[in-house]
């Protein structure tokens, strides 16, 4: 209950659904997208395949990461380097760009994937990680759920999926400004 009412907790909740809504609407719309972007479907799906393997680098860099410097600026730079990963995939049809597109975006939802424990344990402690995590979870599935019928809604009625990527860019700056309010506990 304690944690129902504290500002860390809501702010994580909502920069996981927004977190959430982002990747999952990549990552079900990547091969299409790309493949419209001029990408044979073999390359679309070896990007594919390639997301989840490269946010290892993520979950492993920022979590180094959250071990020497304040759990809450880490989880905001790895929204900013998701959002610009997001940026380079807006324009995708220059090739050049689908390496940025990798190197940024996956390493980013990686990090945001340990990041969000991390703080909880911080905040709140272990006696009821569980439940916390557990509510965490259920808020991120919320988002999940929105983006990729959000990206499939911007495809169908716009014919394209540029608008929903750049409201996705938007989406995740506001998801670091919000995570950079969490304060270290006291």
């Amino acid at each position: 209950r304690e944690a129902l009412r504290n500002r860390p907790f809501l702010y994580v909740n909502l920069a996981e659904a927004i977190r959430l809504l982002c990747v999952t609407a990549v990552v079900l719309h990547v091969m299409p997208y790309l493949e419209n972007a001029g990408f044979s479907r073999a390359a679309a799906g070896m990007v594919a395949a390639s997301l989840p393997v490269v946010s290892i680098l993520g979950r492993l860099g920022f979590g180094r990461l959250s071990d020497r410097f304040e759990k809450g600026h880490v989880l905001a730079v790895s929204f900013l380097i998701m959002s610009m990963g997001l940026i380079a995939f807006i324009f995708i049809e220059e090739k050049v760009l689908l390496i940025p597109f990798l190197l940024l975006f996956a390493p980013g939802f990686g990090g945001g994937m340990v990041l969000r424990g991390a703080i909880l344990r911080d905040h709140f402690g272990r006696e009821s990680f569980g439940k916390l995590m557990g509510l965490v979870m259920g808020s991120a599935s919320v988002g999940g759920i929105i983006g990729p019928t959000l990206a499939g809604w911007a495809f169908d009625s716009l014919g394209s999926y540029r608008p929903v990527w750049f409201a996705l860019c938007v989406l995740t700056l506001l998801g670091s400004a919000m995570v950079l309010r969490i304060r270290p506990p006291a």
